[in-house]
């Protein structure tokens, strides 16, 4: 008799309790959800382990939200705080009670580890003949951080952290070198007679207005300053994008807390500053008419917190209209994008890589890689190709076999150091539209920062350049010490199919 009493009661308490626990469930989803998501795509709590969650990631979002859950006095440079607490809220944003239930939501849901890639065998590169170059009168580590080709007057340029840039020939004899101010991000060819510079300043994080634009005549080294006062520049392009006859500047201020998209109009008075995304964090941009209305439209990636690309189509007199192509997570690490037709429709697609790992999350994260978006009409984009690769930073598409599709050359800043670090480049072979992987063990004679894919030798075929930054976060000693004694500044691959 007592059983049959008690048991209404027993499943109404158990109910109850099923109940309290999806609304407590539900109410974490919830929060983290609206809060997590105010400034950028949502992290799905499977994107990191709980650790670093819960030790790396979680306390420095909640200065965002108003509360007191990191130092950040480590992290600002003295110069950048009041820069720095002028994007934090005057108060807090949540409640102490929503911040716990935000943090058990991804406790509760992040995975204790992240899988491993699961890597796929290579082949070995015979396309290329690989060779390594060391700069002349390199007294310390590798530290390149510009790499470009002039096919025109046959030289490549070579900038580097210590703020030097080199001039050399075809066959990388040196021609030149002569300091510059700060260190030079890019190089711009457009004029056979002068040369124009990106220079970031202060390369490290930073908000200080240090960086410029300079030119630079063929004869001279005597550069002139163009426009200054530029939060840490990495790319820009010169182009006239109001059909008035001048060529104007679409400049990258990736900044670090703060930063922009910005346009310098050349007009009969100077250089004015027009503000087309005031956001930092602009990695690259692409400047072609892609509707052909006859003006140059901007297409942009940004890669700090909200990661995205996106398309500012030109509409006159300055005036853009946005539009959102992609979005990732804000632990993506996106690093760079470039432009392509793969299946020869016509219509742009997008060569897109993520594996910047300098933050708080350095761990290897098996959605790094590189990825093809295919344009499928009215710039909307559908990923139709992913490889994995840890830390992939730059990739190029380009036919180097010469048989009319296109193939891919991609190379990574962060890769698995201790397992395979020879998929620090990675060539990607078309065949009937399967990319083939293939590696070269010379590829570990560096921390490959910067890709270029140019004719340099002048023999009719696509050569391919890797410039080394050898940083040395990640980095097991015996590998560091590798590269300090060989000071591997250049891997050249030169073309063999010519």
């Amino acid at each position: 008799m007592l059983v049959k009493l008690f048991r209404p009661i027993l499943v109404f308490c158990f109910a109850l309790f099923c109940w309290s626990c999806q609304t407590q469930s539900q109410l974490e989803n919830k929060l983290a959800r609206q809060y997590c998501s105010s400034c950028h795509l949502f992290p799905e709590p499977a994107l990191l382990d709980k650790k670093t969650w819960k030790k790396n990631v979680l306390p420095k979002m909640g200065i965002y939200l108003g509360l007191s859950t990191y130092d950040y006095s480590n992290d600002v440079q003295p110069d950048d705080l009041l820069t720095f607490l002028s994007t934090l809220p005057a108060g807090p944003v949540v409640t102490e009670k929503e911040w716990e239930h935000i943090c058990n939501y991804f406790d509760k849901n992040a995975p204790d580890t992240l899988p491993l890639i699961e890597r796929s065998n290579t082949k070995e590169l015979t396309q290329f003949e690989v060779s390594k170059f060391k700069l002349p009168g390199q007294y310390g580590n590798p530290l390149v951080t510009m790499l470009e080709v002039d096919t025109v007057s046959e030289n490549i340029f070579v900038g580097t952290r210590q703020s030097r840039l080199f001039k050399l020939d075809k066959n990388f004899v040196p021609k030149d070198s002569f300091p510059l101010s700060s260190p030079p991000s890019y190089i711009n060819f457009q004029n056979v007679s002068e040369l124009y510079f990106s220079l970031m300043g202060n390369m490290d994080p930073n908000d200080q207005a240090e960086g410029k634009i300079i030119s630079l005549p063929n004869d001279t080294r005597l550069p002139t300053t163009l426009i200054d006062s530029l939060k840490r520049p990495v790319h820009f392009e010169k182009i006239d994008l109001n059909s008035d006859g001048r060529e104007d500047f679409v400049v990258c201020s990736f900044g670090n807390f703060t930063g922009a998209l910005l346009v310098y109009e050349n007009t009969e008075n100077g250089y004015v500053k027009r503000v087309i995304n005031a956001q930092p964090g602009t990695r690259k941009v692409v400047v072609k008419d892609f509707n052909d209305d006859g003006l140059p439209d901007i297409l942009a990636m940004t890669a700090q917190a909200d990661e995205k690309i996106i398309l500012f189509t030109n509409k006159g007199d300055f005036e853009f209209k946005f539009k959102l192509l992609l979005r990732f997570p804000p632990v993506y690490g996106s690093s760079y994008f470039d432009v392509a037709d793969f299946n020869h429709d016509g219509l742009y697609d997008i060569l897109y890589t993520n594996g910047d790992n300098a933050d708080l999350t350095m761990i290897l994260k098996p959605y790094h890689g590189v990825r093809i978006f295919m344009n499928t009409g009215h710039d909307n984009f559908t990923e139709t190709w992913f490889h994995p690769m840890y830390g992939a930073s730059e990739a190029l598409a380009r036919d180097f076999d010469g048989d009319g599709d296109l193939d891919i050359a991609a190379i990574s800043f962060f890769p698995d150091f201790k397992n395979h670090y020879e998929d620090g480049f990675i060539f990607f072979e078309n065949v009937e539209n399967h990319l083939i992987p293939h590696t070269t063990e010379l590829a570990k004679s560096g921390r490959w920062l910067k890709l270029e894919a140019a004719d340099f030798d002048k023999d009719g075929d696509e050569d391919i350049l890797l410039g080394a930054l050898d940083f040395r976060p990640m980095v097991p000693d015996s590998v560091y010490q590798h590269w300090m004694q060989e000071k591997t500044a250049i891997l050249i691959l030169r073309n063999k199919l010519k």
